[in-house]
């Protein structure tokens, strides 16, 4: 009986010394800072790369017309299990509800920013069990004009002190797709400084 109220004791003390679970207000986060990325590091990131893409003039157009770009590759050059769609997301996102850009789902670099069903409705062309009149024809796909690609890059550098300083390089480029020619490109870094032995993957 002892043993059993000494256990519940350990459990209650435990217990009481957890961090009770929390919802993250997004617009007013005052949370400590991590030394690996989180959602703020990204928007923060993003953010920057596109105010320096929108204030270029690059995205401005004579005819009214919009860029039609695609998603190429981004790497992740980082030590930790950072999945880039997390960017790329947001990157399109704000660059289409700037009603300059419109972005391809036909072709990209990877599986994730294709959508299979835009092929999958060319592939019952002649089937009879499909109305052919409502099947899309030939020649509708809309060919990309440009290509967003880029890299996230991790440098960590231990300090005189013993701590470590923690570099993000976040890198985003546009290609024009009919000459190859780098269009538009953007660097911004997001510097850490933690304990040395702050992990951060």
């Amino acid at each position: 009986m002892k043993k059993c109220l000494m256990g519940l004791a350990l459990a209650a003390l435990v217990a009481g010394c957890t961090t009770p679970t929390t919802r993250i207000d997004l617009r007013n986060d005052f949370g400590p800072q991590v030394a690996g990325l989180d959602y703020r590091d990204v928007q923060l990131a993003a953010n920057q790369m596109l105010q320096a893409l929108f204030r270029s003039g690059r995205l401005d157009r004579g005819d009214g017309q919009m860029y039609v770009m695609t998603v190429g590759q981004v790497k992740n050059d980082t030590m930790q299990r950072f999945d880039t769609d997390i960017l790329t997301s947001y990157i399109t996102e704000e660059l289409m509800n700037s009603g300059k850009v419109m972005v391809t789902s036909a072709m990209a670099a990877g599986a994730d920013n294709r959508d299979q069903m835009v092929n999958g409705v060319r592939s019952v062309r002649g089937n009879a069990e499909f109305n052919q009149g409502t099947v899309v024809q030939a020649g509708q796909l809309v060919a990309p004009t440009h290509s967003v690609y880029g890299k996230i890059i991790q440098r960590e550098i231990r300090m005189d002190n013993g701590d470590k300083q923690v570099e993000y390089y976040f890198q985003l480029r546009i290609v024009e797709l009919a000459t190859g020619l780098q269009w538009w490109q953007k660097q911004t870094v997001i510097g850490k400084r933690a304990d040395g032995s702050t992990p951060t993957w």
